[in-house]
């Protein structure tokens, strides 16, 4: 389908009245963000149209105020818990109000709607379930839900058959429990695969022959009782991995609750993605079938095809040096797309969107929609719509927009990206007859559900309908020209009761990544900047060298160079504040930042002695130490240029370890991180803290037990409110804020259903 200028102007024109119809929700109240606020938020983590656009479900995550236990002291700490329901909302009635279809002690998600209209396949996982979350059905039109998997290890991702007669489930197979020996090498010298099994001949023995002694050994390693690690990636989020698992396939009659699900897919490899076929004969998935390496050392996938049933497995797509993900063919699955990432810069290289034809014997060569001629920044999510385009989300300049590509197009076109000119955030989208239902988060509230269909933009949902009561401060965009020519955009956020005769202290708030972006659209921020503004403070961030969002060069600027150049960038934006803006108090600046933050936080400190307080969160510090202990490792190597034991490579990374100028330091230090943190090993937090003690510094240490790298935002509610108010009372120590703390004049009412 091709369009002319006429057609591009239709849709600017199209983006700026979407605009309008947002910002005509504005409304300012009185009430001050507080730290219990944090409770209040509800956010849309999926959404699925139907085919025909005449419905959506999605799922509303929330945070509950757990019961109370009959013999809990009644001055006990009130605890929460994490919620997710799913709401029907009717796209023919402009003015319906959604639905709720699940309530209670819930975590339902991932919803899909049958190709009839009449039954919502989701993924429920109950705090009480040993095997993981399951696949249960529900019918539209009101009902009990009922399961439909009993899988031993858990189900993920259900997908409707064309004909709405099977769904289509992942689950992950421990490695030791697929039948067969993987055929590429265990990497355990002079080991092999299996050989450790009892037999009838083999009985586990501490004090047998040595075939005994290893299958005793074994037997203590499949209790995790001592880990038994042989493989490159032995670390997850939270706890080590060991042995490796796979994602396989499963099958289900929804119809037959007798039936147990079909595993149709085995072997020692991931099958990733999956997709039913239009013609409803066939399966897309990615995965990487190499024989001759481990898993864990591959970085490239391709696409692959199958029969329904799981037969005649074949390659489908291959690319030379890319990785291939996601595939979804179109309606009439004659194309397929897909979102593809060259592998020689893993860190640096943007993710592209492609477009192959389907024939019958094999694809033809893919056509790249976007590279970085076109459209040069990420691709996100992204849903075929009837007519042929390609909707997709990225990260860009600040923003996260809703974009449209067509072979008709020269490059894509933005449906939703600003507000009054200032960026917003799609979090998540689904496409279906004439309608895009979207997510969207903005500076007057964190989320918001809507819908676009021939009528325009409109309102769907407000989530968070309690933001009208509160006064929040909007964020200002700005730029800076740095010496080496390089351009950063920043944003500032003024104290939310700011008076024209007084001065404020001001936050600088660095993002981690290092290259994710922020923009007014970053939905895991709002609720921080807006308390930090609450409490008298500015807020200042901004996207320095290395960020995502502004192309490959912008995000490869930070190659072997982590901490200089970075650490320039947004202490220039700093700079450009103070001088643009008098009511900031050059004498009352502070700083924090998380994970990468966490790391530019302790950098800066041990270089620059502008700022009166800092906290560095999760971050690292020597990465050297880095290297082993975080699951996220390969930084190293992707972003320094090799590895620790190299010595042209060693004197980089030490060049880049904020621990080599920690005698440097004299800013008083807030460090805090996760006991279980394995994204970035909880041994640099304790290295920092400890190199300062002993040099007598100000430092102090906060470690939050039983959690992980994304505490503030998903951790423990009380866990996350912590944080926020130790942050707050650490920078109140050092910068003398005579501003009171922000008052609730109305009733609270924290926690979802």
């Amino acid at each position: 389908m091709r369009y002319d200028w006429g057609m591009r102007v239709l849709l600017y024109l199209t983006a700026i009245v979407t605009a309008a119809c947002v910002t005509s929700f504005t409304a300012a109240g009185e009430e001050p963000i507080v730290t219990s606020d944090l409770l209040r938020i509800r956010t849309v983590s999926s959404i699925d149209v139907a085919p025909d656009g005449t419905k959506a479900v999605f799922a509303v995550r929330s945070i509950a105020v757990e019961s109370a236990a009959a013999d809990q002291d009644a001055e006990a700490q009130p605890t929460y818990a994490y919620r997710s329901h799913l709401f029907l909302l009717d796209l023919f009635k402009p003015d319906a109000e959604p639905r709720q279809l699940t309530f209670g002690d819930r975590r339902d998600g991932s919803p899909s709607l049958s190709p009839d209209g009449r039954w919502i396949a989701f993924i429920r996982g109950d705090e009480d379930q040993d095997d993981g979350p399951q696949c249960w059905i529900i019918p539209v039109d009101g009902g009990e839900a009922r399961q439909v998997t009993n899988l031993e290890h858990g189900a993920g991702f259900p997908r409707w058959s064309p004909d709405g007669a099977l769904i289509l489930v992942s689950s992950q197979i421990p490695i030791d429990e697929i039948d067969g020996t993987p055929p590429y090498p265990m990497e355990r010298p002079k080991r092999q695969w299996k050989d450790a099994e009892p037999n009838d001949d083999v009985t586990p023995k501490p004090d047998g022959t040595r075939q005994e002694i290893r299958a005793w050994l074994a037997a203590n390693a499949k209790e995790l009782n001592p880990d038994a690690i042989s493989r490159l990636n032995f670390q997850g989020e939270r706890q080590l991995r060991g042995l490796a698992g796979f994602d396989h396939l499963f099958v289900v009659d929804p119809d037959d609750p007798q039936r147990q699900a079909t595993q149709i897919t085995n072997g020692f490899f991931d099958h990733n993605s999956a997709a039913f076929m239009p013609d409803g004969q066939g399966i897309i998935y990615a995965s990487n079938k190499a024989v001759d390496q481990h898993p864990d050392r591959l970085r490239a996938t391709q696409l692959w095809r199958m029969n329904v049933d799981g037969s005649n497995d074949r390659l489908f797509l291959s690319v030379d040096g890319w990785s291939l993900s996601a595939p979804k063919p179109s309606r009439d699955g004659s194309l397929l797309a897909f979102s593809g990432q060259r592998t020689d810069e893993p860190t640096y290289r943007q993710r592209q969107l492609g477009l192959v034809a389907v024939t019958a014997n094999s694809s033809a060569e893919p056509t790249w929609m976007t590279d970085e001629s076109t459209f040069d920044a990420s691709v996100g999510a992204f849903r075929w719509r009837p007519n042929g385009d390609l909707l997709f989300t990225a990260a860009q300049r600040g923003s996260f927009p809703l974009m449209m590509i067509s072979f008709g197009l020269l490059e894509p076109v933005p449906l939703v990206d600003q507000i009054n000119d200032v960026p917003i955030g799609v979090q998540t989208f689904d496409v279906g007859g004439g309608s895009i239902v979207y997510a969207v988060t903005s500076p007057v509230n964190p989320c918001r559900l809507m819908v676009r269909d021939g009528s325009g933009d409109r309102l769907a949902y407000d989530l968070n309908p309690w933001v009208a009561e509160k006064r929040l401060s909007m964020p200002q965009e700005g730029w800076i020209s740095r010496p080496d020519g390089t351009r950063v955009q920043y944003w500032l956020m003024e104290p939310t009761n700011r008076e024209e005769t007084k001065t404020y202290p001001l936050v600088l708030e660095i993002h981690g990544g290092p290259a994710a972006m922020w923009g007014p659209g970053e939905s895991t921020m709002w609720h921080e900047f807006q308390l930090l503004c609450s409490w008298g403070y500015g807020v200042v961030y901004a996207n320095p060298r290395g960020s995502g969002g502004y192309g490959y060069e912008f995000q490869r600027g930070n190659f072997q160079n982590w901490g200089e150049g970075p650490a320039g960038d947004v202490l220039a934006v700093v700079d450009e504040a103070l001088r643009l803006h008098e009511w900031i108090d050059q004498k009352r600046l502070v700083v924090t930042g998380g994970s990468y933050a966490g790391y530019l936080t302790a950098w800066i400190v041990g270089n620059d002695h502008r700022f009166q307080a800092a906290v560095a969160q999760r971050g690292v510090y020597d990465l050297e130490t880095f290297f082993g202990e975080g699951n996220a490792w390969r930084l190293v190597q992707w972003t320094m240029g090799g590895y620790p034991f190299d010595d042209r490579v060693r004197r980089i990374i030490e060049r880049n370890s904020p621990i080599t100028y920690v005698d440097r330091i004299r800013t008083p230090l807030l460090i805090m991180h996760a006991s279980n943190d394995l994204r970035t090993g909880v041994s640099q937090s304790e290295m920092l803290y400890r190199s300062l003690k002993a040099l007598n510094r100000p430092v102090e240490y906060i470690r939050y037990p039983n959690a992980g790298h994304d505490l503030s935002r998903t951790g423990d509610p009380t866990q996350r409110m912590d944080r926020l108010n130790r942050i707050i009372e650490f920078f109140e120590r050092h910068v003398d804020n005579p501003r009171p703390a922000p008052q609730i004049q109305s009733e609270q009412h924290a926690g979802g259903e």
